[in-house]
């Protein structure tokens, strides 16, 4: 199992996008977004701006089971619920346009000088099986050779042996998790019926969520 390891800097809901029908990577980590493959995992550790008491902590981790480009998730109605106008914390925001790039739609999250960043990952994960435990998650075992230094910047790629696999998803599997809504529920309909929030459009917010 290859396991893609990075620091977050915030658990804002935006990336990864924890909204039905799956969890998804959209935005923010363009080199694990470009880099990660189907049945890979990506485990994120909370930095000290999301958790100062505990290094070490995950906040979330999931199994990639789609590799989607940015025109295939704009134009997938399973993901419609993630668009700007549809939620308040979306990350399907860039529009694919007539001549091959992408159109930024304004929304809280990135503001269009993110968009180069975020669409140099050339992927969307979805992620259909995975585990949220939130800024104040476990600690992850040093036995499992994975912890990251909450200072750091970056990401790191291991590669685990199917026995530590099989040990590291029976520990995930134990800790309590914050509820994630079943992507069974949902990721087998393509019949979408769009859910518009109230009022034609979101202004984008002068904060920022930070990657």
């Amino acid at each position: 199992m290859r396991v893609h390891t990075y620091v977050i800097a915030t658990d804002a809901g935006s990336a990864p996008n924890y909204g039905p029908p799956a969890v998804t990577l959209a935005v923010c980590k363009p080199r694990i977004r470009k880099k990660a493959k189907v049945g890979e995992l990506v485990l994120a550790f909370a930095g000290s701006t999301v958790n100062p008491i505990s290094g070490h902590s995950v906040v979330w981790a999931g199994i990639v089971s789609e590799v989607l480009t940015f025109t295939e998730y704009w134009n997938d109605c399973r993901f419609a619920s993630k668009k700007p106008d549809r939620t308040v914390v979306p990350d399907n925001f860039y529009k694919p346009t007539d001549n091959g790039v992408f159109a930024w739609q304004p929304n809280p999250v990135h503001g269009p000088e993110a968009q180069d960043r975020d669409t140099g990952g050339l992927n969307v994960l979805v992620f259909d099986h995975a585990w949220r435990f939130g800024a104040f998650g476990p600690p992850l075992p040093e036995d499992f050779g994975l912890r990251m230094n909450v200072g750091r910047r970056g990401e790191r790629v291991a590669d685990l042996t199917d026995s530590v696999w099989q040990r590291l998803e029976t520990w995930l599997n134990a800790q309590p998790q914050v509820t994630i809504e079943a992507a069974s529920d949902h990721k087998s309909s393509r019949n979408c019926t769009p859910r518009t929030l109230p009022g034609s459009s979101q202004p984008a917010s002068p904060t920022r969520r930070r990657c």
